[in-house]
């Protein structure tokens, strides 16, 4: 998707007429890829190219052998918790009764460079908490939001705390666009 596509997809009548047909699918900057969070250092290193200037997710997606076990899971979380979702806060910041349905925190440190070269243009550690959606074997919790402007980059994820816990469940992380109509 270009920025003339990307515009005309947010225009009233013939966004709405693109959506419908397709012509406003986004695909994702960073494809879904398999992930290990066992021990802590480099877990994503990968380059892409952001088409639009705009807001992209870096998402997680714990893939559990199946429903029944996805249903009794004490490690990803049920709950969203609004303002404490979307923000950097630590796990031990949020007063202990809006805990509930949270679980184990995941602190990710983000870099992404703009390439050729590399300068920085994002430096910052992500505190996932929340449980986000779910399907029938799956769970998602966002890591972070980012503004990037057109161009090619390079991203770097580093896991900052090893995550044994996870041994068996399939984890995968994306960048996405992380919008819809």
């Amino acid at each position: 998707m270009g920025p003339i596509t990307y515009s005309l997809c947010h225009k009233e009548y013939i966004g709405l007429a693109m959506w419908i047909t397709g012509f406003c699918a986004f695909p994702p900057l960073v494809p879904p890829t398999e992930i290990s969070l066992k021990d802590s250092g480099v877990v994503l290193a990968r380059e892409f190219n952001a088409p639009v200037d705009k807001s992209y997710l870096l998402q997680l997606r714990f893939v559990f052998p199946s429903t029944e076990i996805r249903i009794k899971d004490r490690l990803v979380g049920d709950r969203y918790i609004g303002n404490h979702c979307d923000s950097d806060i630590a796990y031990e910041a949020i007063p202990e009764q809006a805990r509930r349905g949270l679980r184990m925190p995941i602190p990710f440190k983000v870099t992404v460079r703009a390439e050729p070269g590399g300068a920085p243009v994002l430096e910052r550690t992500f505190n996932t908490l929340c449980h986000v959606g779910h399907a029938k074997n799956d769970k998602y919790r966002n890591v972070g939001r980012f503004d990037l402007s057109r161009g090619t980059y390079r991203i770097e994820v580093h896991n900052m705390e090893p995550q044994p816990a996870f041994t068996d469940i399939t984890i995968e992380m994306s960048l996405v666009s992380g919008e819809a109509k």
